[in-house]
């Protein structure tokens, strides 16, 4: 498949080119069934364990934070008025723009920066923070805070912040100053379990529905 060969040599670029910490061992970390793409984690199964299909409707602007190859940023410009999505790796963001040419989305735009240095257009209705307040490249320059307090400022007022925590936040004790911090800032709409393929030792994580005060 013509679109395959051209996402697996953006993985071998990554893999030549890029200096930071490379996720799934230079594999797909996001799968997309609807193309054909096995990765760590199936974002249709994702959003079957999320169950936030019912937030996604046509009126909502969403942006997709550390979006990976995209696909998330994809299956929600499926459903919403647009989607954004920022991501640091520069060879995902490609994976991501191929994908979206190749499924006619033109509603969805992907953006190759940090968090930290990514500049919004406007607000968004719903912000995506799927494992993604630190990570283990190094690059995450923000503190917790000051990441959240960010978001906050993107979303519109009663605008939701749809989260799951890192592997390593799965302890809730662990959890706990962090989802203080968030209460602070949002109301609380849902709170469970997720299923996680990835890594294997971790099988769920926290993910939570937040709405702006």
């Amino acid at each position: 498949m013509e679109l395959h060969n051209k996402l697996k040599k953006h993985l071998e670029e990554q893999k030549k080119e890029w200096k930071s910490f490379i996720y799934a061992s230079g594999e797909f970390y996001q799968g997309y069934d609807k193309v054909g793409v096995k990765g760590r984690r199936s974002t249709e199964q994702r959003f079957k364990s999320y169950g936030i299909e019912h937030f996604l409707t046509k009126d909502k602007r969403v942006l997709d934070i550390g979006c990976n190859c995209g696909f998330t940023t994809l299956y929600a410009g499926e459903r919403v008025r647009h989607a954004d999505g920022v991501e640091i790796n520069p060879f995902l963001i490609k994976i991501g723009e191929d994908t979206r040419d190749f499924l006619g989305l033109n509603n969805v735009t992907f953006f190759a920066s940090s968090f930290e240095n990514f500049v919004a257009t406007g607000q968004y209705d719903i912000v995506f923070s799927f494992a993604n307040d630190e990570t283990i490249d190094g690059n995450t320059k923000f503190t917790f805070k000051e990441y959240i307090l960010k978001i906050k400022h993107l979303l519109k007022k009663d605008g939701l912040l749809i989260f799951e925590s890192q592997a390593f936040d799965t302890d809730e004790k662990l959890f706990a100053p962090k989802l203080a911090f968030l209460k602070e800032q949002f109301g609380v709409l849902e709170s469970k379990r997720v299923d996680s393929d990835y890594p294997t030792k971790v099988k769920d994580r926290i993910f939570l529905v937040l709405k702006t005060k």
